[in-house]
């Protein structure tokens, strides 16, 4: 160990719980840990540390993101922790996806998971069967020849729980193998001509007909699953396709309007679970969002394959359920080439882009992993300059959470910024009010006085895909925001990832209805508030 490193113990920290955090010392001394609320520092404390691991408290606090420094022997560190009565109001949410027997590394799992302040993880295919989840004994192979245990899916289990993450079942919601499908024939639907509809050749779409003997079927599995297992809920999975589709018995389905019941019908067993359910490609998200589910969740294909896309689909999933989370899943292929200096600028826009629009990101998991590939297993392993990185990324929206993730917020862009509005200003760089190449975004969202500047850095791209690699983003020098006011006492904080996750009060530049902020130099991403 060469380096001072610090992350919250646990992930689930509720109003007046103890805050504690685990601290890699390098060195022995008296370590000064200083912890700030949106650029106010509300606790200072001192702790005598030995070298290595070992927990340092910090006592309680109120709701809201917190960033820590810890400083000791010339070296610092930083961290982050946010503290909600609502732990599914802000879902971080990774992934585990290896449970061969034998495996003995758990509590490993747990600790990269903690470094990135997962506080959900879906147990991605750890099941026996789409259709039959409970394997017969505890060593088993699954429906894609791998051998896996039950005990290894135990033991995460105990370590997710124990860094304080919620550990959710993936299930399909209407996936059958070929020997449930031999048994119950009735229960497939059909394209028009009476083809089976099925996927990758060896799972077949059942009836998701409200009442239907297939969602009968697939509650008691859940159900089982949960109550065995000791899961906290359901990762609920589909596949896009269909989206109509003709029963045995003749009858059109329109699973837009099925799915919903039959999220309704998992809640209705599982009253307490967190349920997310996977809106492919966005569909159907506008009649999933009735449902009672804890987050809106997205996976993301072509054709949304712009960064500006990433903005839609975050905006559009908050407009039909504005209480609720969205989650995206944008599957980073260019990290599955290696963690190099393009690679990784894909990884800070693309996450920039959805933290600074309000959404959150499913990227990381087990063993420092980032999702490639739909098929999880196939998940790709950060290296250690990358992890640094985008921990600092993860750190930074988990300390500013206030500023990104409130449902109280409300995006302003139109009416505020740039063009004929001449309520925020932004000058020193190309702007646009959309991502794009070339230009910086800026967007802009308030709550009562305070307003909130995100400006996020595409200056360097040639174009605005977020799925390739990216050319590396530069330093932001010179950029001034000047913001229509009403209070005499306005002040203002900024901070960026890579500053680290605190942010630091501006001066600003009094002129009559007007101030002026000279931001200092960021990389990719900065934020601004300003109370006005």
């Amino acid at each position: 160990m060469t380096h001072l490193d610090a992350r919250v113990r646990r992930a689930d920290l509720r109003p007046g719980a103890e805050v504690t955090l685990v601290v890699d010392a390098p060195t022995s001394g008296t370590a000064t840990l200083v912890v700030t609320h949106l650029g106010e520092q509300v606790r200072e404390v001192t702790a005598a540390l030995g070298v290595g691991r070992q927990p340092v408290a910090l006592g309680a606090f109120p709701e809201g993101g917190y960033a820590v420094t810890v400083g000791l022997a010339g070296q610092e560190a930083t961290t982050a922790f946010d503290v909600l009565a609502d732990r599914n109001a802000r879902p971080r949410y990774g992934f585990v996806a290896d449970f061969g027997a034998g495996r003995a590394d758990a509590a490993a799992v747990a600790e990269s998971l903690a470094a990135f302040s997962i506080t959900h993880v879906q147990f991605y295919d750890w099941m026996y069967r789409h259709a039959e989840l409970l394997p017969p004994e505890d060593d088993f192979v699954d429906a894609l020849g791998r051998p896996l245990s039950l005990r290894t899916v135990r033991a995460l289990l105990d370590a997710v729980h124990d860094v304080g993450a919620q550990a959710l079942a993936y299930a399909a919601v209407y996936g059958a193998g070929r020997d449930y499908v031999a048994d119950h024939p009735d229960e497939v639907l059909h394209r028009r001509g009476g083809e089976p509809w099925t996927l990758g050749g060896f799972l077949w779409v059942m009836d998701v007909s409200r009442g239907s003997t297939w969602v009968r079927h697939l509650v008691e599995q859940v159900r089982d699953a949960c109550a065995t297992m000791g899961f906290d809920g359901l990762h609920l999975d589909q596949y896009g396709d269909p989206k109509l589709a003709v029963t045995t018995a003749g009858a059109v389905v329109d699973l837009a309007e099925e799915l919903p019941a039959l999220i309704d019908a998992v809640r209705d067993a599982l009253p307490g679970a967190t349920l997310i359910f996977n809106n492919v490609n966005d569909f159907p998200t506008r009649t999933t969002a009735r449902a009672r589910q804890d987050a809106t969740y997205v996976e993301v294909w072509p054709p949304h394959v712009e960064h500006a896309d990433l903005v839609d689909l975050v905006r559009a999933a908050r407009d039909v359920a504005p209480g609720r989370a969205p989650i995206l899943a944008a599957y980073l292929e260019p990290l599955g080439s290696g963690s190099g200096e393009r690679e990784l600028a894909a990884a800070k826009l693309a996450l920039s882009t959805v933290w600074a629009a309000g959404g959150q990101y499913l990227l990381f998991g087990e063993r420092h992993g980032a999702l490639v590939d739909p098929y999880y297993p196939n998940f790709a392993t950060l290296d250690d300059e990358a992890v640094r990185t985008l921990r600092a990324f993860t750190d930074f929206s988990v300390a500013n959470g206030d500023l990104l993730f409130d449902p109280g917020l409300r995006e302003t862009t139109g009416s505020l910024a740039l063009g004929a509005n001449e309520d925020v200003v932004v000058a020193g760089a190309p702007v646009s009010t959309r991502p794009e190449a070339g230009a910086v975004w800026v967007r802009t969202s308030e709550a009562g006085r305070r307003l909130v500047v995100q400006l996020v850095d595409y200056r360097a791209q040639e174009d605005g895909r977020w799925n390739a690699p990216r050319m590396p983003t530069g330093t932001v020098s010179g950029v001034t925001v000047r913001v229509r006011v009403a209070s005499a006492a306005a002040s203002a904080v900024f901070g960026h990832p890579l500053g680290g996750p605190h942010l630091t009060p501006l001066e600003l530049r009094d002129e009559g209805d007007y101030v002026t902020a000279l931001l200092p130099d960021f990389d990719t991403w900065g934020t601004l508030s300003i109370l006005r």
